[in-house]
């Protein structure tokens, strides 16, 4: 479902982005053995699926455990596959996908739990019922090459929680990174197959989505992808939870902090090389604060350190591909040559590396008919526009083809309540943007072409969860709706409508009196 780095007939070349040397190569999973794989998968789920809620808690914690035991060689993996920062690897992988782990193990039993339900209908008195969360199957996890570690690990972990299997598929870019989450499971003691990862390029993830042997879908990458995943998944009714492209809008207000709003721009907007779904890539500024505003964003971006993600002080590392950089310049190029100005960037930044890298970017404008306007930039650059107020920033964050999540900077709670309420986001942050991507007490999705569904919090255990109630009645008492009908039985019917849902007393107590032969005949009809 997406192109990828050259593909062997056995095995995948992983290429440091940076250098383009090469890092290491990995073994292509064959289709016959995918369909080996989730079989095996589906066999350790069965039986993980009966063990008690607590061990799969004990089970999430070790893999926190794991993964900090081996933190500096997991990040060195990561950096040397996507070329981030050392420091964002850190950040922005280990440390989310670990706090992934220790909040599922923290709050699986409490969320998953058998949940007692009541009925307070009159008619429903005699019954009892509890709700139970039962696993789905085998979950398959397809993810990209920006996060190779935190999105795929927090996705199977959600998957183990849930009493489900994973397979993942990780991006053919960073196949080793990828590696590591079958390998943090058997470390910590997973029962073998649980947690599997297999490894090729679009074509086996198309594969893996379009198996009968998986229950659900996990999918992050494109929209235009996502669309193609969720016909696959929907052909066969299979549950999909996509998280999808952004292009996140930042809105200063005309009271914010201004060193606040440059410092948080500066970071949204060129954090991972810009190479986030909720990276800011577009941002409103009042015209009283417009022009400053530029100039300080644009004099910050130049000071980014551009260079190799292992080096501790490099801010700005490459793209990840050659065909991301070229799809990159090709929509700064077309903003350009349709009104946008350059303020800073536009251009390859001179290095003794042979990598993708680009300069960070600052555009002023954002042309109505650029492709910039409606399509992820994904790269090193954030376009800034002149917006008066706050109705207008609103309105121009929402006529957007995507919808994951917007910031809004201002000294005032109420305007930043009133905004939030507006904007049709699956998130809304105020003085800071994104940090609940590393929250997992958090939802986290999009509406529109940004996705279906949620990761993270109760709502992300749910949809992989199947929802059953389980209803119990001593017996003891006729159902008043069972056969037979007749007059009496609809007269009392009627009653009862007026009697428990009329508005006002008066209204039900004639109800009761118009309707009492009937209702007469219920009460014998369930006491009989």
């Amino acid at each position: 479902m997406s192109a990828g780095p050259d593909v062997l007939r056995r095995e995948l070349v992983s290429v440091d982005p940076a250098t383009l040397a090469s890092v290491g190569r990995v073994p292509v999973t064959p289709p016959e053995e995918l369909a080996e794989a989730i079989a095996e998968a589906r066999m350790a789920q069965e039986a993980f699926a009966r063990r008690p809620l607590e061990v799969r808690a004990r089970l999430l914690e070790r893999v926190a455990h794991a993964l900090a035991d081996d933190a500096d060689a997991i990040a060195r993996t990561i950096v040397s596959e996507s070329g981030k920062p050392l420091a964002e690897a850190y950040a922005h992988e280990l440390v989310v996908a670990a706090d992934s782990c220790r909040w599922l193990a923290e709050n699986l039993v409490g969320v998953l739990r058998e949940e007692r339900l009541r009925f307070p209908q009159l008619v429903l008195r005699q019954k009892r019922g509890w709700i139970r969360y039962e696993p789905l199957g085998v979950v398959a996890v397809v993810t990209p090459w920006n996060f190779p570690l935190a999105l795929p690990l927090r996705h199977a972990a959600a998957a183990v929680a849930t009493g489900n299997a994973a397979i993942v598929k990780p991006s053919e870019l960073t196949p080793l990174s990828g590696a590591w989450v079958e390998e943090l499971f058997r470390r910590a003691g997973a029962p073998p197959g649980l947690v599997r990862v297999v490894q090729g390029d679009g074509s086996l993830g198309e594969a893996l989505v379009r198996h009968r042997g998986t229950h659900a879908v996990m999918f992050t990458g494109s929209s235009e992808v996502g669309r193609l995943v969720a016909q696959a998944a929907a052909a066969r009714l299979c549950p999909a939870v996509l998280e999808l492209g952004g292009k996140d809008a930042m809105l200063v207000l005309d009271d914010a902090d201004l060193d606040r709003a440059v410092d948080g721009a500066l970071w949204g907007a060129f954090t991972n090389c810009g190479q986030a779904c909720a990276g800011i890539e577009r941002i409103a500024v009042p015209s009283g604060l417009h022009d400053t505003f530029v100039e300080r964003l644009a004099a910050a971006a130049r000071t980014l350190r551009i260079g190799r993600g292992t080096d501790p002080d490099v801010e700005l590392g490459p793209l990840v591909s050659e065909a991301q950089r070229a799809r990159f310049e090709e929509l700064l190029a077309d903003a350009v040559e349709n009104g946008a100005t350059v303020a800073t960037g536009g251009g390859r930044p001179s290095t003794e590396l042979a990598g993708w890298f680009h300069e960070p970017t600052v555009l002023v404008g954002e042309p109505r008919t650029s492709r910039a306007r409606t399509e992820e930039l994904f790269g090193p650059a954030v376009l800034v526009v002149q917006l008066d107020n706050d109705v207008e920033m609103m309105r121009w964050a929402n006529d957007s083809p995507f919808g994951l999540g917007a910031s809004i900077w201002t000294r005032s709670p109420r305007r930043a309540r009133a905004l939030a309420e507006r904007l049709e986001t699956g998130s809304v942050w105020v003085n800071d943007h994104a940090y609940s991507f590393g929250a997992s007490q958090a939802p986290w999705g999009g509406r529109r072409a940004s996705g279906l569904g949620r990761t993270g919090s109760r709502h992300g255990l749910y949809a992989l969860s199947h929802s059953k109630l389980v209803g119990s009645d001593r017996g003891q008492l006729t159902p008043g709706w069972w056969f037979p009908y007749g007059d009496h039985a609809v007269d009392g019917l009627r009653g009862l409508v007026g009697a428990l849902y009329a508005e006002g007393a008066t209204a039900r107590i004639r109800a009761v009196a118009e309707h009492r032969r009937g209702l007469a005949h219920l009460a014998r009809k369930v006491l009989r």
